[in-house]
């Protein structure tokens, strides 16, 4: 029996009845998509298809065939690669030497040196292949440094990790880039990894590359197997997604026929002849000799490019594949193996014995008990919190370390190879060095990652904050978490009241990357201490805002452009939210595709946002948290201040033709504020919705005061529409209340 296949139909009719399951590689979903952007991949992929018939998959060169590569072929590739662990100091921060002896096992895979190639079946035991690939940790990075070919990147993007991730890319055709994160993005959900064909990366090299989960490193065959796509190879089961939906073939011959494997190494699955059966091949050789090959009629459900995690082997078929792929100019990957590039790349020389890099972490802070952010970076004097400051060095063994820290801290230095316990004494900026030594040299990181704040109380009821003054702002700490251009800032080229000067959140990317988008990322501003102690009823926190996007993308969760407010009455030891603004309550001046600046005529709003009594204490702060998004442009703040009126309340009393009902709607009552006029006569007037006046009154007021009316729920007792009218002066103005 003869049976032909053609992957790119048998994909797309796959992909049709596909389910939505997840499965450990999305590598084909990838590409799929990448097919919709750039239908040039297909052309790719076709050249390379013609190129590869012309070898077979037990050697026989076809008539056609161009490449003097064949399996017969005794030369070993070397090929350099670097590994990226993209962190936030989590579970996912992949220690040196787990990297060194992940990479050291597949290199032995693709030199057919795992042991447990002798646990294939023994329908395939004569098919298994040796790739003749070594995989080399670079030694020279690009620009020319010494390197071990491991490299530690701090990024928010590691637990929403997908494209974007891989903002660290080396060259592509010059290394094999592998990333390692947290948690991938809604477009991976449930994948252990992928990779993208040479045929897709030519169209997108700055993806190109292996993603995987950290807990993937040296899981079973995870990376050789994203490694195979890298060098063109397909699931066995052809180009799709989703395995065990119909028969298809991988462009290999001595690959058998599959529907493809879920994870599961069972009997089942190993002698599955359910497209295999009678699967032969017939070929022609250049001498015009026929040759008729009976290949197993079982699957090779032990392949590296299944997914039973049984993986055993590649075959020979396979190696052709990737060899040939290593030796195409399609995404550059005949440069890899170049004796130029493994001399630009160090691929051949021995690791170096490299200094370590100097890093530390800041852990949850000890020592009160109640203490719930992550990464404690702020705390008041007095607080009872102790700072957590953890060695993170890397790149060498460390032999010993020395910290020094500023504040009048409790420990000043330490030899602490681990963690250091920290209070300090003086408020302000703390600044902390720590000196990693090891055999082979030493590295000092110097910086000021905590603050410890004064408990002195910059201002309460009645606090008035414009930030056109510079030094108005020492006390108002702002972090900038991982060192990118999306993060707060003093500004001085716009203001909502003309004194130059506001606070900015820079969310527009000015890089026009095709990477690294800013969604996921967040940064802080903190007020100064603030006494509120004392205080009853209702309070406000109050403040300005301006904003444009820069596309139409409607992004409205917590974490697309938005900000958040919490507050703590313990120096820092608990935060709790108290208000949060989306994408859509911030954006009021529409889509801008250049960077937004306000200007004297751009609208301000109005926020306002009620303090519970809780924080009425002599030493309150509030945090303002801004989440980035991908469709962000700039976002200002301007004129904060701590009031009994909403912001837009005390705007509109101003004036002694006008009227403020608060709160609107309201289920209990609400609160008419104004000026009581140069008379100080007010007459009030409500109706239904039907025009029944059902409250009617004329009091006396000083003239000229702010007045606060307050109207009992009893005045309007059914939900419903109301029209409030209150005249002034003989002016009188209407405004809609809403009950309910």
């Amino acid at each position: 029996m003869f049976r032909k296949f053609s992957i790119v139909l048998a994909a797309m009719c796959c992909l049709a009845k596909a389910s939505n399951a997840q499965q450990p590689c999305s590598t084909d979903q990838q590409y799929w998509e990448s097919v919709k952007k750039y239908p040039q991949i297909l052309d790719y992929e076709r050249q390379f298809e013609a190129q590869m018939a012309g070898i077979t998959a037990h050697g026989i060169p076809g008539v056609a065939a161009k490449i003097t590569l064949s399996p017969n072929d005794t030369t070993t590739f070397d090929v350099p690669i670097v590994v990226h662990v993209v962190h936030d100091y989590g579970v996912e921060y992949l220690a040196d030497d787990v990297i060194y002896n992940a990479v050291k096992y597949w290199a032995q895979v693709y030199l057919a040196q795992n042991a447990d190639t002798s646990m294939a079946i023994d329908p395939f035991k004569k098919y298994v292949g040796n790739a003749r690939i070594r995989l080399h940790l670079a030694t020279i990075d690009p620009n020319g440094k010494p390197t071990k070919g491991v490299v530690h990147d701090r990024s928010y993007l590691t637990t929403n990790a997908d494209d974007q991730a891989k903002y660290s890319q080396w060259p592509q055709n010059k290394y094999i880039n592998v990333w390692f994160i947290n948690t991938f993005g809604a477009a991976s959900t449930g994948a252990a990894a992928y990779a993208y064909y040479p045929s897709s990366a030519a169209f997108m090299p700055y993806y190109d590359g292996v993603i995987g989960l950290y807990n993937y490193v040296d899981y079973e065959k995870a990376i050789p197997h994203e490694i195979g796509h890298v060098l063109n190879l397909q699931h066995t089961w052809g180009n799709n997604n989703n395995p065990g939906v119909a028969c298809g073939d991988d462009q290999v011959d001595d690959t058998p026929p599959t529907e493809g494997h879920n994870p599961g190494c069972s009997a089942a699955a190993l002698y599955d002849v359910t497209c295999a059966g009678g699967y032969l091949k017939h070929y022609t050789s250049v001498l015009g000799a026929d040759s008729l090959v009976d290949y197993p009629d079982t699957t090779n459900a032990q392949n590296i490019m299944d997914y039973t995690y049984c993986q055993k082997m590649f075959t020979i078929g396979q190696c052709v594949r990737m060899r040939t792929a290593l030796t195409s100019a399609t995404a550059g990957r005949n440069n890899l193996i170049t004796p130029a590039n493994l001399a630009a790349t160090g691929a051949l020389a021995p690791m170096p014995d490299l200094p370590p890099v100097a890093d530390f972490s800041i852990e949850r802070a000890t020592g009160a008990g109640i203490i719930t952010d992550a990464r404690t970076v702020f705390l008041s004097l007095g607080s009872g919190g102790n700072f957590n400051f953890k060695n993170r060095s890397w790149n060498d063994t460390i032999s010993d370390v020395v910290w020094t820290f500023s504040n009048g801290a409790t420990t000043p230095t330490s030899t602490t190879n681990g963690t250091v316990f920290n209070k300090f004494s003086v408020p302000g900026w703390v600044t902390v060095s720590l000196i990693a030594n090891s055999n082979a040299g030493s590295d000092t990181l110097t910086t000021t990652p905590v603050y410890v704040a004064d408990t002195v109380a910059a201002g309460g009821f009645g606090y008035y904050q414009t930030f056109s003054n510079p030094a108005a702002l020492a006390n108002w700490p702002m972090f900038n978490y991982f060192s990118n251009q999306y993060k707060w800032g003093a500004y001085t080229g716009a203001s909502r009241d003309g004194d130059n000067g506001c606070i900015r959140f820079r969310s527009f990317d000015t890089t026009q990357k095709r990477i690294a988008t800013p969604l996921g990322d967040h940064d802080d501003l903190f007020t100064p201490s603030l006494n509120l102690s004392g205080l009853s009823g209702n309070v406000y926190l109050n403040f300005y805002t301006t904003a444009a996007a820069a596309n139409s993308g409607g992004v409205s969760t917590p974490a697309g452009d938005s900000l958040e407010i919490d507050a703590t009455n313990n120096g820092g030891l608990r935060w709790t939210k108290i208000a949060a603004f989306t994408r859509g309550q911030l954006v009021n001046n529409g889509i801008k595709s250049t960077e937004f600046v306000p200007t004297a005529s751009t609208p301000w709003v109005a926020r306002a946002v009620v303090i519970p009594a809780t924080y009425f204490t002599s030493s309150t702060f509030f945090r303002f948290r801004y989440w980035a998004g991908s469709t962000g442009n700039n976002f200002y703040m301007d004129d904060f201040n701590i009031g009994g009126f909403p912001a837009d309340v005390a705007e509109i009393a101003k004036s002694a033709e006008s009227f403020k009902i608060f709160p609107n709607p309201t289920n209990n009552g609400c609160n008419l504020v104004l000026r009581s006029g140069s008379e100080g006569v007010v007459h009030y007037s409500i109706k239904d919705i039907t025009g029944r006046v059902v409250y009617e009154a004329n009091e006396t007021y000083s003239p000229d005061m702010l007045i606060q009316q307050p109207i009992a729920r009893e005045i309007t007792p059914n939900s419903g529409i109301y029209f409030v009218t209150v005249t002034i002066d003989g002016n009188a103005h209407t405004e809609k209340l809403v009950v309910y």
